[in-house]
C-alpha cells in the first residue's frame, strides 16, 4: 500500500498554540493602535512621523513572517535568506533616494 506523505516524513511538524495566535494578534493591534495615534497627534512632527510609522510597519511584518508564515519553524538559512533580501532592499532604496536628492 502507498502511505500518505506527512508533515513526519519531511521533517519535525509543528502546531501553533492558540495563544501564539491570540498574542500575535494583540500585539499587531498594539501596533496598529500606536501607529494610528502617532498619525492622529503626531501631525506637527510629520518625518518623526513617518519614520515611527515605518519602524513599527517594519516590527509588524516580522511578526508576520515570524508567526503566521512559520519563518520561526524553519531552517535558519531562510531567516538569513529573508535577511538578506530585507538588507538589499534597503540598500537600493537608499541609494536611489540619495541619487534623487542629490540631482
Amino acid at each position: 500500500m502507498k502511505q500518505n506523505k506527512d508533515h513526519s516524513e519531511e521533517g519535525t511538524a509543528h502546531i501553533s498554540s492558540f495563544r501564539d495566535h491570540w498574542s500575535t494578534l494583540v500585539t499587531l493591534l498594539l501596533l496598529t493602535i500606536v501607529t494610528v495615534v502617532i498619525s492622529v497627534f503626531g501631525a506637527n512632527l510629520a518625518a518623526l512621523s513617518v519614520a515611527t510609522a515605518l519602524l513599527i510597519a517594519t516590527v509588524k511584518v516580522i511578526v508576520v513572517a515570524y508567526y503566521f508564515m512559520h519563518l520561526k519553524y524553519e531552517k535558519k538559512i531562510y531567516t538569513w535568506l529573508i535577511l538578506l533580501v530585507v538588507v538589499l532592499f534597503a540598500a537600493f532604496t537608499i541609494l536611489t533616494a540619495l541619487e534623487y536628492y542629490n540631482r
